[in-house]
C-alpha cells in the first residue's frame, strides 16, 4: 500500500469531500442507521456553498491522500471540537483514521487547544473506543 500524506484541506477539496462523505455514510452507516436516518444525514444533493461544509475552510480541516486522491477528511473547530472524521468506503480498517486523529491532535497541539471533543455516530463510536479510551 502506498503511504498516507496528510495536508491541509483547500477549497478545490470541498466537492470531493462532500462526495466522500455521501458515498461513506450510504455504504458504511447504513450497518447501525435506517435508510431514512442515512438519507436525512447526507442526502442526494449537498450545497457546498452551505455554511456547514465552508466550515472546512475555517477550521482546522486535513485530507488524507492515496496516490494523489483524497481517501478521508478530518476538522475540528478552534476550541477543539472534532466536526467531522470521514474514510471513504472503500479504505475502511487501513489506519487511515488513525493517521487523521493523530494528525488533529498534533494540529490541536500546535494551535494550544488543550481539549478535543466531539459527538459520534454510533458507527464512529468503535474507532474512538479504540484510538481514545
Amino acid at each position: 500500500m502506498s503511504k498516507i500524506k496528510i495536508r491541509n484541506l483547500n477549497k478545490e477539496d470541498i466537492l470531493k469531500c462532500i462526495k466522500l462523505f455521501r458515498d461513506t455514510v450510504h455504504a458504511i452507516n447504513t450497518n447501525d442507521y435506517s435508510s431514512e436516518q442515512v438519507n436525512i444525514w447526507a442526502p442526494e444533493s449537498i450545497d457546498p456553498s452551505d455554511e456547514r461544509w465552508q466550515s472546512l475552510l475555517t477550521n482546522i480541516s486535513l485530507v488524507a491522500e492515496l496516490d494523489n486522491e483524497i481517501v478521508g477528511f478530518v476538522d475540528m473547530t478552534r476550541t477543539g471540537y472534532i466536526d467531522r472524521l470521514y474514510v471513504h468506503k472503500d479504505h475502511q480498517r487501513e489506519g487511515i483514521a488513525t493517521v487523521l486523529f493523530s494528525s488533529i491532535e498534533k494540529s490541536a497541539k500546535e494551535h494550544s487547544i488543550a481539549e478535543i471533543t466531539t459527538e459520534a455516530s454510533i458507527t464512529a463510536k468503535f474507532f474512538l473506543r479504540k484510538e481514545v479510551l
